[in-house]
């Protein structure tokens, strides 16, 4: 695509290929979709796009990295620094190239308690300036960030009537700005100017290794300690911790972030002070960080702190050392017993005495895997499990009913491989095993629709119901009854649309002459 965007500071990479289509005057999503990745199936997405390679190609050689545009124009530092090293690497793989969605998961987002914005979000007063000093306005990734709510300069952020996970997925949209009255700007808390700031803190960090999980875990555990918030020499006392937190927070303030629930066994404040198993919000450290240090601290001297943290590891030996000899044999008999009471099943022997189990883990690891092993599932050969010429025959016998149902209907999506396949009440089962599934293949390569074939039958339901009611045949109003356009056909849809404006021409002539019909 000739003369794509400059980006502007903090500017969202969708913004920056939506203000790229309305420079170029393109409508089409699908067609800007085909100019700047050259693939029609990239998700337009806000916060953590993917397919960066391809916006980079369109600059000058040597004129952004693709590191430099994760981390200036995507919200990922957001998360990048609370994520073990590998899985940040990994992620800007993912957002390289293709991630289908594995960038969301691995950064922890789609399991986060803390809600993602439900609209797009801007400033009235940055929009009207971006519109005096550029002539354009442009989303601000400082603007969609979780628990973000104002503007740091005129106040709280205003909710656009663009959702933040659009039905549309193919869509980009553009920043638009009309002077309206009616919206009000209130002053922003003091809150949200505190977590404003913290948030962009974090957004321009430069790219550097992440912490892993053992150094939160230490840094999560010193802090606790320092701040006496524990009972004997290690152990942990949350209801200090709760209390410590409540001083600093309001419990109104932990609603608006959905952080709230602080009393329950798992919840998020006790888990972020355990052994750390997943990634945390940045909101979640934030609200911790502030709550126990007693003084003006920068996100950045933190994490370099938690990464400079040596973690020891326990000594194999030492931990033998200490098993309480007298116990073992008896808990060792106490499981064996469980497993012949649950069938030999390790699954459901921990089930029911997940606490003997983890006694045996923590002091007897050795002998315990090693007799688990011993009564692990044998191993069950491929195709000995399912009967797949019955699944082949039962699956084929659906599909072919719902041809036949819809054998003269032309409405319908259209009928490729993927659409026929969701048909069946197993899409995954069978997608995933076509290989022993030969009369299921078999149909699907004979009755899946190309895109040409699709565009033929879409032609055709135009065709029959404007001849049917004698309504114009006109080029331009088929194409736009059927969806299409001259550089949406394809080239047999293309052949045949002419083929049957020809015929159309002379059943036309022959009319007014008199001659026979050729129908």
């Amino acid at each position: 695509m000739l003369n794509f965007p400059m980006l502007y500071k903090n500017e969202l990479i969708y913004s920056v290929i939506a203000r790229a289509g309305v420079r170029a005057g393109i409508t089409s999503p699908k067609q800007l979709l085909d100019e700047v990745f050259d693939n029609r199936k990239v998700i337009a997405t806000i916060d953590l796009p993917n397919q960066v390679s391809s916006i980079v190609k369109l600059y000058r050689s040597h004129q952004y990295k693709i590191e430099t545009l994760i981390y200036s124009h995507t919200l990922f530092p957001i998360y990048a620094s609370f994520i073990p090293e590998g899985r940040r690497r990994q992620c800007l793989a993912w957002m390289k190239e293709e991630s289908r969605g594995s960038v969301h998961l691995a950064v922890g987002l789609n399991a986060s308690s803390v809600p993602t914005p439900k609209k797009v979000r801007y400033c009235p007063s940055c929009f009207k300036k971006q519109l005096e000093v550029l002539g354009e306005c442009y989303w601000s990734r400082l603007w969609q960030i979780q628990g973000v709510n104002c503007c740091l300069k005129h106040g709280t952020l205003i909710e656009s009537e663009l959702d933040f996970r659009p039905s549309a997925r193919h869509s980009y949209v553009s920043a638009n700005f009309e002077d309206n009255a009616a919206i009000v700007q209130t002053n922003a808390s003091e809150t949200d100017i505190f977590v404003t700031h913290k948030a962009l803190e974090l957004l321009t960090l430069p790219p550097l290794p992440s912490p892993s999980y053992e150094q939160w875990s230490l840094f999560y555990k010193n802090l606790a300690l320092s701040a006496n918030c524990n009972r004997g020499s290690g152990h942990i006392d949350f209801d200090s911790i709760v209390n410590k937190l409540l001083d600093r927070w309001s419990i109104s303030n932990l609603h608006q972030f959905n952080l709230h629930d602080l009393d329950a066994d798992n919840s998020w404040l006790r888990s972020i002070f355990r052994k750390h198993r997943k990634s945390f919000s940045y909101l979640q450290h934030l609200i911790v960080i502030e709550a126990f240090i007693d003084r003006n601290w920068y996100f950045k001297e933190i994490i370099s702190h938690v990464s400079a943290l040596s973690i020891k590891k326990e000594d194999e030996s030492l931990k033998s050392s200490e098993k309480p000899a007298s116990n073992v044999q008896l808990k060792r008999d106490q499981w064996q017993n469980l497993l012949v009471a649950c069938q030999k099943s390790i699954k459901q022997a921990r089930q029911k005495d997940g606490g003997l189990y983890a006694w045996l883990y923590r002091h007897d690891k050795s002998w315990l895997l090693s007799y688990n092993r011993s009564h692990h599932s044998k191993h069950i050969e491929n195709g000995i499990k399912h009967d797949w010429p019955k699944r082949d025959r039962l699956y084929v016998r659906q599909l072919i009913n719902i041809k036949n149902t819809l054998i003269w209907n032309l409405d319908s999506p259209r009928r490729s491989s993927n659409w026929w396949l969701h048909q069946a009440k197993t899409s995954s089962t069978v997608e995933k095993n076509l290989d022993k599934l030969p009369l299921i293949s078999s149909f699907l390569s004979k009755y899946s629709e190309s895109v040409s074939d699709y565009q033929i039958r879409r032609l055709t339901r135009v065709y029959i119901s404007r001849i049917s009611s004698g309504e114009s045949l006109s080029d331009w109003i088929i194409l736009r009854k059927a969806g299409l356009s001259e550089q949406r056909l394809t080239a047999e849809a293309s052949r045949f649309h002419r083929s049957i404006g020809r015929l159309i021409e002379i059943e036309n002539w022959n009319f007014k002459h008199g001659n026979n019909s050729l129908t």
